[in-house]
């Protein structure tokens, strides 16, 4: 059953039952009608026919370029290119959207192709990746007067791709700052043509990215791994709860944004157990003050945001205070750890615990907010930390049936405590016939 029709039925069960007047059906539904359309499978075979038909007529080019003059090849590769263009605009005109969308992506294609073959062609070469880069621009160009989101995915993924070969060139130092703009550009546009796939990459590639600095920062600074991997959860943390705060104020795709930087932290903060366990620490005497320099900034912005996130009423004061408390554990994990030594057990109970109430905050954020994903990762959580403590605790003491008894137990007492707290902070809705 699609949205539409669930939607149809739920509107006539709500009028039946006086919720919702019967004028406000027809309005309801033409909304939902001027939104964004789904993909059709018409659509998609389309697109992919324009593709193939793009490659193969790379492939046969390719095949025949040593035999095709050099004027001859800049003309087929322009009458291709504008025909596509052209083609794209003709069909948007007469209200074709699947044939608009496959030619538009073939002459983006084709433009690329253009390029590089261009190159080849005068033996042009590069220390940069420059020819990707004005690519993507002019992907986003075409997708932005087109109005085609799958030209949009095509150049999000290319600035994504510009910036991936730019951190690998050895030719280039330092962090790739100029994909910012693009990134920023890129979620403009997919904020616009209402396309969530464009706004996940654009979110994945920013993570990418600040990894990528992270690992450049380590090169540069004599810190250790778990300095790292600590600086890490607490810069990822800030992403997140800064991009939540702007999903609260209603920004446009923020909110694909925390959910990728709220799964990247709650991993980083789970596989941060590991070394502890293992004495994988690092040297005996880190650069305390270079990871300060990451920690302490962003340490102090999930404070704020988790301090103002609570005034506003969207975090229970018990809630902020178990993400203020594992940030600051976090943060002072590599200044009491510094030498390559296991840490101490009540310690990583410490850490354990402060994990547990941080996944048991999540599924109550989630709850009350009627987040599904925050519930699924809080829930997620849960079960890995009880399975860690399994492996680390009680393996080879306990049999496979007991460890299922035990971990039962404790999710079915956790799922006690949650319903506790979820029926004490709601407040009783008042009598219907108490009202006046």
């Amino acid at each position: 059953m699609s949205y539409r029709e669930r939607l149809t039925r739920d509107i006539d069960r709500w009028i039946e039952a006086g919720w919702i007047e019967a004028g406000q059906r027809a309005r309801i539904l033409a909304d939902i009608a001027s939104g964004p359309s789904r993909p059709s499978a018409l659509g998609a075979l389309t697109i992919l026919g324009a593709v193939l038909l793009g490659l193969s007529a790379l492939t046969f080019v390719g095949a025949n370029w040593d035999v095709i003059p050099r004027l001859a090849r800049f003309a087929l590769l322009l009458a291709c290119l504008w025909a596509s263009l052209l083609g794209a605009a003709e069909a948007f005109r007469k209200g074709h959207g699947g044939l608009g969308h496959a030619l538009g992506l073939l002459g983006v294609v084709l433009f690329g192709a253009a390029i590089m073959l261009t190159a080849q062609t005068f033996n042009m070469t590069s220390f940069r990746n420059t020819a990707v880069l004005v690519w993507a621009v002019a992907g986003g160009l075409t997708a932005w007067l087109a109005g085609s989101r799958p030209v949009l995915i095509l150049a999000t993924g290319l600035g994504a791709l510009w910036a991936g070969l730019e951190a690998a060139n050895p030719y280039v130092s330092g962090s790739i700052w100029g994909y910012w703009p693009v990134a920023a550009a890129g979620a403009i546009l997919a904020v616009r043509l209402r396309s969530s796939v464009s706004m996940h990459l654009t979110a994945l590639a920013a993570a990418l990215w600040t990894a990528h600095a992270l690992y450049l920062f380590e090169q540069a600074h004599p810190v250790s791994h778990l300095a790292l991997q600590a600086a890490a959860i607490l810069i990822f943390g800030a992403a997140a709860l800064a991009a939540a705060l702007l999903r609260d104020r209603g920004v446009p795709g923020s909110g694909v944004f925390a959910g990728w930087m709220t799964a990247i932290t709650l991993i980083a903060a789970f596989l941060i157990q590991f070394p502890l366990d293992n004495g994988q620490i690092g040297d005996e005497s880190p650069a305390n003050h270079a990871y300060l320099i990451l920690a302490l900034p962003a340490l102090a912005a999930i404070i704020a945001l988790t301090a103002w996130r609570s005034w506003r009423g969207r975090l229970t004061g018990w809630e902020a205070g178990i993400l203020m408390a594992t940030g600051l554990a976090i943060a002072a994990l590599p200044l009491l750890l510094p030498a390559a030594l296991p840490a101490p057990v009540p310690l990583r109970m410490a850490i354990g615990a402060l994990l547990y109430a941080a996944f048991t905050a999540l599924i109550l954020i989630g709850d009350r907010h009627g987040r599904g994903l925050l519930r699924v990762f809080g829930v997620s959580g849960f079960v890995l930390q009880t399975l860690y403590v399994y492996a680390e605790t009680f393996e080879g003491l306990l049999d496979t049936a007991l460890f299922f008894l035990l971990g039962g137990l404790i999710l079915f007492g956790a799922s006690f405590v949650i319903w506790q707290i979820r029926k004490n902070s709601r407040e009783p809705l008042p009598d219907k016939e108490a009202l006046p």
